[in-house]
């Protein structure tokens, strides 16, 4: 098996197994959007500074999936939904291999 084949099982395990229920992707905005089945959701990350290698907290939420589970390509147009919160997508992230952290912003 390929190094991106055996990446994308061990996301898919590591995704399953701290998955938030319910989570919601809306195409374009549109209502009632799809369950992610896969899709692990933070309220507020940290990042580390690449120059001081400081961390720096962020209020921004974030979900972190495997792109192979999400219905369509991210943008800025769609939506996700989470806990009855609606957020829009500030920012994609790839890991580079079959996964993205998307940064997220209330609407």
């Amino acid at each position: 098996m390929a190094w991106s084949g055996m990446a994308n099982r061990m996301l898919g395990v590591a995704v399953r197994t701290f998955a938030e229920p319910s989570v919601y992707w809306l195409t374009d905005g549109a209502e009632p959007g799809v369950e992610l089945p896969q899709a692990v959701f933070d309220s507020a990350h940290v990042e580390i500074d690449p120059e001081t290698q400081a961390p720096v907290s962020s209020i921004n939420p974030v979900l972190g999936v495997r792109l192979a589970d999400l219905p369509n390509e991210p943008t800025p147009r769609d939506r996700v939904q989470v806990r009855d919160q609606l957020y829009r997508i500030s920012d994609v992230q790839p890991d580079g291999v079959a996964g993205a952290l998307i940064v997220l912003k209330k609407v």
